[in-house]
């Protein structure tokens, strides 16, 4: 009985503690409830993408080497995919909104591909969607030099808005592809 009540105390001791008095959003909940500004003027959430299979991409538009080279298969994709790439949206979600403002997001990604979609939100946003979908990500460095660490996989979110599939860093643009026909034929699209 002790252990019922004092759980019961330590629950609304941490629900009392949010400042604002609400509980902050997480898991699978994140998809729907945070909203980010996106590089065409819309605000939305990951959920409000439904309707057409995403391709979702975590980074940031200073990163050297990993996210440039990610989209440039995300690209190759498209190019393989022919006609069913029209089937399919290109999302990046910044994990450096301080920097990756939704117009700077919109000129980044339009030299890869008009119409790949950039997100931009807050940081508590931003890492309750990552870490609904197992993506992490953390700073490195300060002001001019500042960089992140993360995970740099495609995720495959279906039109129902459900993670469908992961596309590793190493996976080559041809065995995403054929994965990628896999679920646009079971989608229907």
């Amino acid at each position: 009985m002790r252990r019922w009540v004092a759980a019961g105390i330590m629950t609304v001791a941490l629900l009392a503690g949010c400042a604002d008095g609400q509980a902050p959003v997480m898991g699978q909940a994140a998809l729907g409830a945070v909203k980010l500004e996106s590089s065409d003027g819309r605000t939305l959430a990951i959920r409000d993408l439904q309707g057409t299979p995403t391709l979702l991409f975590f980074g940031f538009t200073h990163c050297p080497e990993v996210c440039p080279l990610s989209l440039v298969k995300a690209v190759q994709i498209k190019r393989l995919l022919g006609p069913a790439a029209e089937q399919l949206q290109v999302a990046f979600v910044t994990v450096d909104p301080q920097r990756d403002t939704p117009e700077h997001l919109h000129e980044y990604l339009a030299a890869f591909d008009t119409t790949f979609l950039g997100l931009a939100g807050d940081e508590a946003g931003t890492r309750a969607i990552a870490e609904s979908l197992g993506v992490s990500y953390r700073r490195v460095g300060e002001g001019d030099r500042v960089t992140f660490e993360h995970t740099a996989s495609w995720f495959l979110l279906g039109a129902d808005g459900q993670l469908q599939d992961v596309y590793g860093y190493a996976m080559s643009e041809q065995d995403i592809v054929e994965k990628l026909r896999v679920r646009l034929a079971e989608a229907g699209t």
